[in-house]
């Protein structure tokens, strides 16, 4: 069965033409988790918190959606002064 991954963050939305033939929803499942993973490692947040998500769906259908909030925390740094992120 053919699977399409979108991936969608606050500043992109990249929908998958091309799909990927897998054997079913289980490897869907665990092919976009892959895909969010890479989507985090890959990603430069325009802000301080952002949700990232990867939706995947057949032709017909969406499936499921697979998603992750990344947050940004600044502390004070070792001078004790606090950093600011612009």
């Amino acid at each position: 069965m053919r699977f399409y991954f979108d991936y969608q963050d606050l500043a992109h939305t990249f929908v998958d033409g091309q799909g990927e033939e897998l054997p079913g929803l289980v490897a869907a499942r665990d092919a976009a988790m892959r895909y969010l993973a890479k989507g985090i490692r890959d990603h430069s947040p325009s802000g301080l918190i952002e949700k990232i998500s990867v939706h995947a769906r057949t032709k017909d259908a969406s499936i499921l959606t697979v998603s992750a909030t990344i947050e940004v925390v600044v502390g004070a740094m070792p001078s004790g002064k606090r950093s600011f992120l612009y």
